[in-house]
């Protein structure tokens, strides 16, 4: 076999038709890390935290997402899964645009107030909404869920991740337009998935996938 050395990995520029696995994307944060580059930083990170969201979205639907960080923003990032084409041959693309937001520990206002300051008076009817919590205490979930719904907002969903214990076991809490708690192991999920870490779609009439292999470098970050 041979050995693959660093200086003969041939890094691909980012690609419109490749799609991240969640697992694939949690990892490449680490990597942006270690790099120091503030700006891939700050976009792995919504895309980390769109990832976590993602792996609990599929398990309580039993379903496979990919992701996506486009090139321009609004969204931050996108998600998306394979319909089968019900008229023939291939799959169409069912697209989540996603907009990230952390509440950090040093908002001083409720859980509810962060959310109703992001949503503002903007339009974001069709997109989706990920609030990641980074601080300590307890909420009632159903409260704020009860609260965000009374203002009616113009957004597809809002969905609030919530790490309750010291572990990669995370609450997905879904606020609007319904309320919906799951809690899953994210970190578990990527030690046990069989879902490749891309795959490159071919456009046309009708999308169709090549569950690509490659040992290239894959650019995350446009």
């Amino acid at each position: 076999m041979d050995t693959i050395t660093t200086a003969s990995i041939k890094i691909r520029p980012w690609s419109e038709n490749l799609w991240f696995s969640p697992r694939y994307v949690i990892n490449e944060l680490t990597q942006s890390i270690r790099s120091g580059n503030k700006k891939n930083i700050k976009r792995n990170k919504e895309a980390w935290i769109c990832a976590v969201a993602i792996i609990c979205h599929s398990k309580i639907r039993n379903e496979e997402w990919w992701i996506q960080v486009p090139q321009k923003d609004p969204p931050d990032v996108l998600a998306m899964k394979l319909v089968p084409n019900i008229k023939g041959s291939g799959e169409n693309i069912s697209l989540l645009l996603v907009e990230v937001f952390e509440i950090s520990a040093h908002d001083k206002e409720s859980i509810e107030k962060s959310i109703e300051r992001k949503l503002g008076v903007k339009d974001y009817s069709g997109m989706t909404l990920i609030g990641f919590v980074r601080r300590e205490g307890i909420f009632d979930h159903e409260n704020v869920a009860t609260y965000i719904q009374k203002l009616k907002p113009k957004v597809l969903c809002v969905i609030l991740i919530v790490s309750e214990e010291k572990s990669t076991n995370f609450s997905y809490i879904q606020l609007f337009p319904e309320c919906v708690k799951f809690k899953y192991d994210f970190g578990l999920f990527c030690k046990t998935t069989k879902q490749r870490d891309f795959i490159e779609l071919r456009r046309g009439t009708k999308t169709k996938k090549d569950d690509a292999i490659t040992n290239d470098k894959l650019t995350l970050i446009p």
